[in-house]
């Protein structure tokens, strides 16, 4: 069984509005409250679990949380008691207070709530209209969770489904993710970033300016702060839909793809200012990530593999190969070829290599 996910903008009316703004504002408080009561039973000695610090909720909650769906207001506690064991394995700093206004949102288990047509049923909510109709009817639905994102309401409604493959194709392919195209495949297929990204990013640089010339708290501000979030959702959206597509393009034509493992948080830290912005405004890591569910089988590189400066058709390596050389000249035997091409063209000959070695018994890269 695999788990897929479908995200949908919601419409609700005035009073449904407020009614989700209160129920996340409730989960948020539930969190915070949840947070402080772990701490304080940590410091006197006694064991902390979300199921405990439930039962102390429905003692000690306020009169005003009764007026939202009591399912929403159990996981906060689930979500606390996992960010703790993160924190005592050493992967996530201490958990902290939640902001209103900052990822506001709240889950919904599968009993407490129905999609009907382009309407879904929440607790306390009534039938909220949707934009569109959930992708997997037929599906077993697991869970909902509720965002806030700019202006607008989100459900994301999570689904299982029956294993099945993509593709019955046994083709590989290649896949190089880089800064100026946003990916590269070996079999030519590209990931350019939309014209239109361009000018919505010099028109978010200009309104977050003017978001930091007005006075804190006023009116005006808030104004601003909410133009900043619709232009910030749009340009998210965008880049979202293209690397969607790419990535589902590869997936339904090959069986088998090698990427490339990279520290992507270890290049968004380096000291090249440039090379940050561009690692930052790229969907490295989104690509890799949706290559490696959306494909049959994944074949992973070492990170330290010099596909970029290899030469694909003679397998030499320059190593005076610069960051602004887009097109990769071969001193050895002249060959000239697209950078990005002949970096997806390395890794494929390299997953291939892995895959033969693996299939004989011995180590091997990361593969599925």
């Amino acid at each position: 069984m695999i788990q897929r996910a479908h995200k949908i903008k919601l419409k609700p009316n005035k009073h449904q509005a407020i009614m989700l703004a209160k129920t996340a504002g409730t989960a948020r408080y539930a969190y915070n409250w949840g947070l402080a009561k772990w701490n304080e039973l940590y410091e006197a000695g006694e064991k902390c679990s979300a199921y405990g610090l439930i039962s102390l909720w429905k003692q000690e909650r306020p009169d005003w949380a009764l007026e939202v769906g009591a399912a929403c207001l159990q996981r906060p506690f689930m979500h606390l008691e996992g960010a703790f064991k993160a924190f005592f394995r050493g992967v996530r700093r201490h958990p902290t207070f939640h902001k209103k206004g900052l990822r506001d949102g709240f889950y919904v288990p599968n009993t407490h709530f129905k999609p009907l047509g382009n309407r879904i049923q929440l607790p306390k909510c009534g039938l909220i209209r949707m934009t569109e109709r959930l992708r997997y009817e037929d599906a077993k639905v697991v869970s909902a969770a509720v965002k806030h994102q700019a202006d607008g309401w989100y459900v994301v409604i999570q689904v299982e489904l029956e294993e099945e493959r993509r593709t019955d194709r046994d083709s590989f392919v290649g896949v190089d993710v880089g800064c100026t195209q946003l990916a590269m495949a070996s079999d030519s297929t590209t990931c350019d970033p939309p014209a239109k990204l361009k000018d919505l990013e010099r028109q978010l640089r200009r309104k977050q300016r003017l978001l930091a010339r007005k006075q804190k708290g006023s009116n005006n501000r808030a104004k601003a702060r909410l133009k900043v979030a619709r232009t910030w959702q749009r340009i998210n959206n965008i880049k979202q839909d293209t690397v969607h597509k790419f990535t589902t393009l590869i997936a339904k034509n090959h069986g088998t793809v090698c990427i490339e493992k990279l520290d992507v948080k270890a290049m968004q830290e380096g000291d090249n200012k440039y090379v940050r912005k561009g690692v930052q405004s790229s969907c490295m890591s989104e690509i890799l990530r949706q290559l490696k569910y959306k494909c049959n089988n994944f074949i992973e590189v070492y990170k330290w593999f010099p596909s970029s400066k290899t030469c694909s058709n003679c397998g030499h390596i320059n190593a005076e190969l610069a960051l602004a050389d887009r097109t990769y000249h071969c001193p050895e035997c002249g060959h000239a070829i697209n950078r990005d091409l002949n970096a997806a063209l390395n890794l494929l000959k390299e997953g291939l290599r892995i895959y033969t070695v693996g299939h004989t018994g011995c180590a091997c890269g990361a593969a599925r």
